[in-house]
């Protein structure tokens, strides 16, 4: 239970990043927003660190890593170039492909089973974010390959925190991944810098803060459960993207809105020993 409480701070939080990005998007450039969402992570995972020295010992594991900080930049990058080129329910839509990228690699790479009520929810999560979406593809091929690409790679990033948090703890796995990330944004946000009012400034520290309570929640998820297991909780976003975008920032829900949250909070809920149970009856048992 603490696994999937955890997965949905992950997802509130990077609710939270979302309609804070989209709210800044009209005066803040994206690559300044990434840049102060690492920035805001480093020096929050520097200060919270129980050991403020770099974690050397941790680099023997520098391949995984590296893995998980490549994709976690990538996956972002991609995620928000895709906003700019099609529209913006078509790029969410193709974001939630990650829970399943996720679960897919995790059973290869990780050799973890996949379970009848992981199935379900899958099935369930995906149906009920193209219900609320829709899927009009109207843009470029190019703004749908990179959120396509941006949805694989966060699944990358998710199956690499994973296999990190055998031995590493959230706070080192952040650390070593800002390390890497923060001096990519630093350069890429040069070209469109400009200086961020007092307002827009409280609301950079904010993405950063909301950004590392999410990695720290989505790493504490995955060191009490498989992965297969509370990835499909991340569809609780669409849930909380659909009540946070009305309250803040006026966008209307639709009776599919409600249709869709529902299912995904039905299957969400539902018991992994009730759905095997109620699978295994109808393998084995007639009428």
């Amino acid at each position: 239970m603490k696994a999937y409480l955890f997965m949905i701070g992950y997802g509130l939080s990077q609710t939270i990043v979302w309609i804070l990005v989209s709210y800044l998007s009209q005066s803040v450039a994206v690559t300044v927003m990434f840049l102060a969402r690492n920035l805001v992570g480093f020096v929050l995972t520097f200060l919270l660190a129980p050991n403020k020295r770099v974690p050397l010992a941790s680099f023997r594991r520098w391949r995984a890593h590296l893995v998980r900080a490549s994709a976690t930049l990538l996956g972002g990058l991609s995620i928000f170039y895709s906003v700019t080129k099609i529209p913006v329910a078509d790029s969410v839509a193709i974001t939630f492909l990650a829970p399943i990228f996720g679960t897919l690699l995790s059973i290869s790479y990780l050799k973890e089973k996949l379970t009848a009520s992981t199935l379900i929810k899958l099935v369930g999560g995906i149906s009920g974010v193209l219900i609320i979406t829709g899927f009009s593809a109207d843009g470029d091929a190019i703004g749908y390959a990179a959120a396509l690409f941006g949805a694989f790679m966060t699944g990358v990033a998710y199956v690499s925190v994973k296999s990190l948090s055998d031995t590493e703890s959230p706070q080192t796995i952040l650390y070593i991944s800002y390390l890497v990330m923060l001096p990519v944004s630093a350069l890429l946000a040069v070209d469109g810098w400009a200086t961020p009012s007092y307002q827009e400034l409280f609301w950079l520290l904010a993405i950063g803060t909301a950004f590392y309570l999410a990695q720290i929640f989505m790493a504490k998820a995955f060191s009490l459960a498989p992965a297969a297991k509370v990835l499909p909780v991340d569809y609780s976003r669409i849930i909380f993207s659909s009540v946070l975008g009305l309250l803040f920032l006026g966008q209307s829900m639709t009776l599919s809105t409600y249709i869709g949250a529902a299912l995904i909070l039905f299957t969400s809920l539902l018991r992994d020993k009730d759905i095997e149970k109620l699978s295994y009856r109808r393998i084995f048992t007639r009428p």
